[in-house]
């Protein structure tokens, strides 16, 4: 489990904005793209302990923030708030079931993106939640979670990551 102030793991967050925010929407489908750095939230979800999963999740919302233009904090807190929500559920779910990772990515995208469109109609950027809003959402969790096989490997090469087994899995 690498340092999170390392200059792979820096480099790396770098690298996944980029992709979020020039590169990824140019393989939009109907202006659906997934993003990276859900994915990266995910990750250290699923492979490392939550007093880093938490911090992933505060600058990978501190960068869609900042790239996308958003509120300042509006997306770290959301991403905070599920990361804590969702390293709960992985420290409780079977992990033998099939298709669990895809399903619990796609619930947290589809989660993390509804509370940021309720907080936009909150401050009147918004005005209303249409069909095709939440439409987007949810093809927006379905294309992220379906590169989750391809991410943990990439991942795991591009910061050497050699993520340990929790503790409390060695006691099933």
């Amino acid at each position: 489990m690498p340092h999170l102030t390392s200059l792979k793991v820096i480099l790396y967050f770098a690298f996944l904005s980029v992709l979020d925010h020039a590169v990824l929407p140019v393989f939009g489908i109907g202006g659906v793209y997934p993003s990276f750095l859900y994915l990266f939230v995910c990750y250290a979800s699923f492979e490392w302990e939550t007093k880093k999963t938490i911090p992933v999740a505060f600058w990978a919302g501190l960068l869609k923030d900042f790239i996308g233009g958003e509120l300042l904090g509006v997306q770290a807190g959301i991403l905070v708030a599920m990361a804590l929500l969702l390293d709960q559920v992985v420290r409780r779910i079977e992990r033998e079931f099939p298709g669990i990772y895809f399903f619990i990515t796609l619930l947290y995208v589809v989660f993390c993106e509804l509370l940021k469109l309720s907080f936009g109609m909150f401050i009147g950027r918004v005005d209303g939640v249409l069909a095709s809003h939440i439409g987007t959402i949810i093809l927006m969790g379905v294309y992220t979670a379906l590169l989750l096989p391809f991410f943990g490997p990439l991942t795991r090469f591009a910061i050497r990551d050699r993520a340990l087994s929790r503790q409390y899995e060695l006691f099933k």
